[in-house]
Formats: structure tokens, C-alpha cells, sequence
């Protein structure tokens, strides 16, 4: 076997809904995944945590959130980050936002993303990694925060979500986003354990067989982390994303012997964290 690749087969977005959940726990139990990432202000996350916490094998990460949903904190602080009706006010208006009113809105991240994590680990779950919710942690204030709270919660392992190559109608994004991590790196020099390649932005919420493994190929060397969106519905919880496909794909027994015929060493957070 090739060891120069190593892949972790993630699932975000845990806890979100039941589609979600459903799939997620299908690929587990069938032994198709290297991780999950767990939304702790999910609508689901009860039902998610209670399958964790009956399945330690399973490599858990806190898929940081500030940009969906409602807050989890009781701390006032977090007025900064939330609209009239009380949810987060989205990726746009939060970034805006951030720019403004650094000071409050830095506190306000770190107040809410310590609240999800806590949540987690009083449920006696296990974080082995952290990523974020649309990639929010990629942004340098967000990604130095997400550092500093994954060094105090001893959360051993980082997503860094910069894939090259991207479609053509997300050039413009995929280029911002790998920017953006860049700069946080270079303003960040602590760090954690982390990808060297990711696959999931350019096809995020797309990805049957043919794809994958034509992105496996020029993928470089290192380890590969791929973010999956599985549901057992297509469009469910987004429109335009194809959850079922990718939960058809990956329950595919063929999907996996083409990996290893690529030479590729298919491993887990909590393998690479030991």
C-alpha cells in the first residue's frame, strides 16, 4: 500500500436533521466514514450525541456554527452575531459585521463556538477535530479563535478547507477562501494537526463515485480529507445539494476498491490524533 495519501472520509453537518442523521448513521454502521462533524445547535443533536456516545469508534468533531440556526449561549455577548428573530444573520452580514465591530463580534464567536463545544463534551462525547459551518473558521479572526479553543479543549485536529481547482462558477469564492486561510495561518503560528489536502468545496453536497476518485487521483500527497454532506433525500436539508447520491456512493463496496486500487490508505480522525 501507498502510504504517501491518506484519506478521511467526513460527514458534516451531524445533528442537522433526520435526513441527515439517518444517512450518517447508515455510513457509519456500514464503516464508510472517517469522521463526522456534529452541528451542536442542530435540531437533531440530541439524537446524534446519543449515537456517538453508543459508538466511541467513531471520530467526532464540533463543526463550529455561527451562521445558521440560533445560538446556543446565554451570554448577552452574543447580540452581536444575531437578528431580530434571534438566529444568526447569515455568512454575508456576519463578515460585514465582523469588519465593523471587530471587538464585539470576536467575543461574541468565541462565547458561542465555546458553548457548542462545551455542549459536546458534557455529553461525553470525544472531539478528535473541529471544522466549521460554511467554512466560516477559515476567515482570520475565526480561524485564530477556533486554534486558541482547540488548544484549550486539547481537540487535537484542524480542518484547513483549501481545495485548488475549483468549478468555475466558485473560482472567485474558492480563491477568497484559500486567501483568507492563508492569511490566518501566516497571523496564527500556533497551530494543531491538520490536512494537508481537502476535497468538498468545489462539489460540495455533489459527489457520486466518477468524481470522487477523479478527484482522489490529482489530489496531492499527504492527508486527504474530503467533506461529504450525506442525506438520505437529495435537496434535504439544502436544495441544491445531493445527499443522497453521496450516500449511495459511499455505500458502494466498489467506491472502495477503486480507492485502494489508487493506492490510497483510507484511515480516521481518531487514528491520525493518536
Amino acid at each position: 500500500m501507498n502510504s504517501s495519501k491518506r484519506l478521511i472520509i467526513n460527514a458534516d453537518d451531524y445533528g442537522i436533521c433526520c435526513e441527515v442523521n439517518v444517512a450518517v448513521e447508515q455510513l457509519a454502521t456500514a464503516s464508510s466514514l472517517g469522521g463526522v462533524s456534529v452541528l451542536a445547535n442542530g435540531e437533531w443533536y440530541t439524537q446524534a450525541v446519543d449515537f456517538l456516545c453508543l459508538h466511541p469508534e467513531l471520530s467526532a468533531g464540533i463543526h463550529l456554527n455561527a451562521v445558521e440556526g440560533w445560538p446556543i449561549a446565554a451570554s448577552p455577548a452574543v447580540k452581536a452575531i444575531i437578528g431580530e428573530q434571534g438566529s444568526f444573520v447569515g455568512l454575508g452580514a456576519l463578515l460585514k459585521r465582523w469588519m465593523l465591530h471587530p471587538v464585539a463580534v470576536s467575543r461574541a464567536i468565541e462565547t458561542e463556538w465555546r458553548a457548542q463545544i462545551e455542549r459536546i463534551l458534557q455529553s461525553n462525547v470525544r472531539l478528535t477535530h473541529a471544522d466549521s459551518h460554511q467554512h466560516l473558521h477559515a476567515f482570520p479572526p475565526a480561524y485564530r479563535c477556533a486554534v486558541r479553543l482547540c488548544e484549550e479543549y486539547r481537540i487535537p485536529a484542524i480542518r484547513h478547507p483549501c481545495e485548488n481547482g475549483a468549478k468555475p462558477m466558485r473560482q472567485v469564492s474558492s480563491f477568497a477562501l484559500c486567501t483568507s486561510l492563508s492569511i490566518a495561518r501566516v497571523i496564527t503560528p500556533r497551530t494543531v494537526l491538520h490536512n494537508d489536502c481537502f476535497l468538498g468545496f468545489r462539489r460540495a453536497g455533489a459527489y457520486a463515485i466518477a468524481e470522487m476518485i477523479a478527484d482522489l487521483q490529482t489530489a496531492s500527497d499527504g492527508l486527504i480529507e474530503v467533506a461529504l454532506h450525506p442525506s438520505i433525500e437529495d435537496g434535504v436539508p439544502y436544495h441544491n445539494f445531493r445527499g443522497n447520491r453521496e450516500l449511495r456512493a459511499l455505500l458502494d463496496a466498489s467506491l472502495f476498491d477503486q480507492i485502494k486500487r489508487l493506492g490510497i490508505e483510507l484511515t480516521t480522525w481518531n487514528i491520525v490524533t493518536q
